[in-house]
């Protein structure tokens, strides 16, 4: 597994920890890198991203709900599918250095492992819709 995937997932199970625990997500970010022998490189990139995300919550929240409210009640997600969509919103827009494409690419792996398959499509289509927004010249903004 390269090192940013796997400081894509920590950040995922602490978000999730984080999520259920109701603990601050820096505090289960710790705990989590903690459990773990990683790289320095790992390590970093899971504190950067778990930064943005945090951050820029309220905004990755309304961004989230503003892409899927037109043909999804948002209570109809599952925990880890808004989280996982968290994480790719929050790299989309705060990490100009990563391709949008392996942001998406990276959320729909993280979705295969940890949700049904069937949501693999929706979280595609949902950060494809986003990135559309953020990079419309290389596809038709939809709004």
């Amino acid at each position: 597994m390269g090192k940013r995937r796997k400081g894509r997932e920590i950040v995922l199970q602490s978000m999730y920890a984080s999520l259920i625990s109701g603990a601050n997500l820096t505090d289960t970010l710790e705990d989590q890198l903690a459990r773990r022998e990683s790289a320095d490189e790992t390590d970093d990139f899971a504190h950067d991203l778990a930064g943005k995300v945090k951050l820029n919550a309220a905004d990755l929240d309304r961004w989230l709900n503003s892409l899927i409210t037109n043909k999804w009640d948002p209570s109809r997600l599952g925990s880890l599918e808004v989280v996982i969509l968290t994480i790719g919103l929050a790299e989309l827009k705060h990490s100009p250095d990563v391709p949008y494409k392996v942001v998406i690419n990276e959320a729909c792996e993280l979705t295969r492992r940890y949700c049904d398959e069937n949501a693999v499509g929706f979280v595609n289509g949902v950060l494809d819709k986003a990135a559309r927004q953020i990079y419309p010249q290389d596809g038709e903004e939809t709004t």
